[in-house]
């Protein structure tokens, strides 16, 4: 039987805060936030598998990607602060990627 006092509410509430406590200290991010903002992948030293094959408006992001995917080659798109957007292709397929965005 529980006590009539409240003492069961009060344990549940603290430790649902230490929970809360121990979740906000256990999923904060490994490093601080930039206050530059996001880097442009053209800039970035080390991209992994990828590699930056064009520069375009972000509007034409989309139409130059769709165009690549007929072709069969993957890609991907970074945003930059500028309003340009970088075009992101695998290592293997960048004369292929080139090729095919030549008019």
């Amino acid at each position: 039987m529980l006590p009539a006092d409240g003492s069961a509410e009060l344990i549940a509430l603290l430790v649902v805060g230490g929970l809360g406590l121990a979740t906000r200290w256990a999923f904060r991010p490994s490093r601080p936030r930039s206050a530059r903002g996001p880097v442009h992948a053209s800039d970035a030293r080390e991209l992994g598998l990828l590699s930056v094959i064009a520069t375009v408006p972000r509007t034409e992001a989309q139409a130059v990607r769709a165009k690549l995917g007929e072709v069969g080659i993957r890609s991907s798109v970074s945003r930059r602060s500028d309003g340009n957007a970088d075009l992101l292709v695998f290592h293997a397929d960048i004369d292929r990627a080139r090729r095919a965005l030549e008019p």
